[in-house]
């Protein structure tokens, strides 16, 4: 589950698996992929410095709901 939103993110939006991106804000970010984890960006993380690490990062806002949905798919 380390990459858990970023994957959802990812499986919906196919441009998103081939550039750097995170979920989350300029105010602070829930996860990134690992394309972006080579630029240093990490969970946590505030958005605005990771785009000084990662300039060409792409930030998306998360869709928690969906993740919710997917996770009780996932289980059962």
């Amino acid at each position: 589950m380390d990459a858990y939103f970023a994957a959802v993110e990812m499986r919906d939006e196919p441009r998103l698996r081939t550039v750097p991106m995170a979920v989350g804000s300029s105010a602070m970010l829930s996860t990134s992929n690992y394309l972006a984890r080579r630029f240093g960006v990490r969970a946590a993380m505030p958005g605005f410095i990771a785009k000084k690490l990662c300039p060409q990062l792409e930030v998306v806002p998360g869709s928690f709901d969906s993740y919710r949905r997917e996770s009780v798919v996932g289980v059962s």
